[in-house]
């Protein structure tokens, strides 16, 4: 599924998310309980790795979208077929300070 990003509107933020997801991984433990998950996902560090390529990838996209709808593409493009959209375009408009969360 896409990744709820609305919660962490700053870089800084999202730069302290992956620190700690990396600092997760670097433990290594053997299950992982994701806080949403589909019935069928993985409960080891797939998930974690999942959500740190995301995170790079949604910075990079940020960094080069004009706007919300630029960056939902671009992310759609890169992680096709990914469920829960609401996630991804409600935080591409928060990324792109087009939409106050929280």
């Amino acid at each position: 599924v896409h990744v709820w990003t609305a919660d962490t509107s700053s870089k800084e933020q999202r730069a302290a998310w992956l620190a700690n997801l990396e600092k997760i991984a670097a433990a290594r433990p053997e299950i992982v309980v994701p806080g949403h998950m589909t019935p069928d996902a993985a409960t080891d560090l797939s998930g974690v790795e999942h959500t740190k390529t995301y995170l790079i990838a949604f910075e990079e996209e940020l960094a080069k979208a004009k706007d919300a709808a630029a960056l939902k593409g671009a992310m759609e493009a890169r992680f096709p077929g990914l469920g829960m959209g609401v996630a991804l375009d409600i935080g591409s408009k928060v990324a792109t300070g087009e939409m106050k969360w929280g």
